[in-house]
């Protein structure tokens, strides 16, 4: 019999579920508590347990942040881009430990989208999803009597997302065909009701309209999240504006950009095109931060310049972190009244929030001209609704991810569903 345990499901960051079936076991996700939250981390018996592979849903660190604690025996599974970023984090923190473990091919193995691979007895399939990480995923997984799903974390709202439905009823569920036993589905705006949803396409048109008032831009985003950085991109380029961050970013960057290559080469193999097309995901025109960087015969002119000088007379858009060695960067080009883009989720600036930042406070309360624009990585309430409509699992469904579980029974499901929600 297939046994399913959640741990943490009721706080957003930190959940961990256990499948074990009569051969095989395997976790989905072992990241750390969300900064701020109650109590420790949860100590996880791996001795006991007898885990055979941890699957990570994305590269988040409430999802992933905790993988150097796996033992070696256990095998690792994450997409390609979520084991570039993690490795480029290590990469840039000195962390060699993680690097190590991300370079180990015989520990770490990759996955793709609607391809299959087996722990024992367990035939696990990941699917591509949005979310505000690139390679998201959630997981089918099938023993010899329970079909699972797990959600990881998703929306409908980003550059991806509008095609979510249409993809679990065709690919997870066949259109019926294939029953689902068991729905594990993340609930992280269950807590945040009121909460407007902002979508990357709305922000990208508000975007574009900044861009053509103010050509100057300072940039506060996740370096991670490949939509945002995206939407400002491409909002960017469309006035003319080239994009700046640190090498560190430039990286991460690159690997979204790869990516989205490699997708395109998959989609048009047989075109002799393939992959010259990175639509939304491009990036081309992004540079590592070098004001004093000279730039031999440039543009018509074909006069030697620096690229401050191409900045001041082009416009920026320049990423950064709201810290303070960051300053000395506003500072340079103080004359032209840039403004400050701040693009996170708002809670990290509330001190009546546990997960309230006071360095982010501090460094936007002295910046002049701020504009806040964020577009939230998580499922609305209507579309989480709408997820398990489609599911329509069997026999039950667990919340997870969220604060507000109970929630869950207020959404407008079908009455024989709402009879299958379960709590951990």
């Amino acid at each position: 019999m297939t046994d399913i345990k959640i741990y943490n499901g009721n706080q957003i960051g930190g959940c961990i579920t256990v499948i074990a079936s009569l051969e095989g076991k395997v976790i989905i996700d072992f990241g750390a508590n969300l900064p701020g939250a109650e109590g420790a981390d949860l100590v996880f018996d791996w001795e006991a347990e007898h885990v055979d592979a941890v699957l990570f849903t994305h590269y988040h660190g409430d999802h992933i942040g905790r993988f150097k604690e796996i033992p070696h025996s256990v095998s690792i599974y994450m997409g390609r881009v979520t084991r570039q970023v993690m490795t480029t984090i290590a990469k840039y923190t000195k962390d060699t430990e993680a690097f190590q473990i991300l370079q180990d091919d015989t520990r770490v193995h990759e996955i793709r989208a609607a391809e299959s691979f087996a722990v024992k007895d367990i035939r696990i399939t990941p699917y591509m999803v949005d979310h505000s990480a690139y390679d998201a995923c959630m997981y089918l997984l099938e023993t010899p009597d329970k079909t699972i799903l797990h959600t990881g974390d998703f929306r409908g709202h980003g550059h991806r997302g509008r095609k979510l439905v249409t993809m679990i009823d065709t690919y997870i569920c066949r259109r019926g065909k294939r029953k689902v036993d068991v729905l594990l589905t993340e609930g992280t705006m269950l807590s945040r009701l009121t909460e407007k949803v902002y979508s990357e396409a709305d922000m990208m048109r508000d975007c574009i309209r900044l861009f053509e008032k103010h050509r100057y831009v300072f940039l506060i985003c996740s370096s991670t999240n490949a939509d945002t950085l995206a939407t400002f991109y491409q909002a960017a380029r469309r006035n003319g504006i080239k994009m700046f961050a640190n090498p560190y970013v430039c990286e991460q960057i690159d690997h979204f950009r790869e990516a989205a290559a490699g997708h395109w080469e998959r989609r048009n193999r047989d075109q002799k095109t393939a992959g010259n097309y990175l639509g939304t995901y491009n990036f081309k025109y992004v540079y590592p931060y070098a004001p004093e960087k000279v730039i031999p015969a440039y543009g018509s002119s074909k006069k030697d310049v620096t690229q401050e000088e191409i900045m001041r007379s082009e416009g920026f858009c320049i990423v950064i972190k709201a810290d303070e060695p960051y300053k000395k960067w506003m500072e340079r080009f103080r004359d032209l009244d840039p403004i400050v883009v701040y693009s996170m989720w708002e809670g990290y600036l509330n001190p009546e929030h546990k997960a309230y930042n006071a360095k982010y406070k501090a460094f936007l309360d002295s910046c002049d001209h701020v504009r806040y624009m964020h577009t939230s990585g998580h499922a609305t309430a209507e579309l989480i609704a709408e997820v398990i409509n489609t599911v329509n699992p069997t026999e039950s469904i667990y919340p997870i991810h969220t604060e507000n579980a109970k929630e869950l029974e207020h959404l407008n499901i079908r009455e024989e569903l709402r009879r299958k929600i379960r709590y951990e």
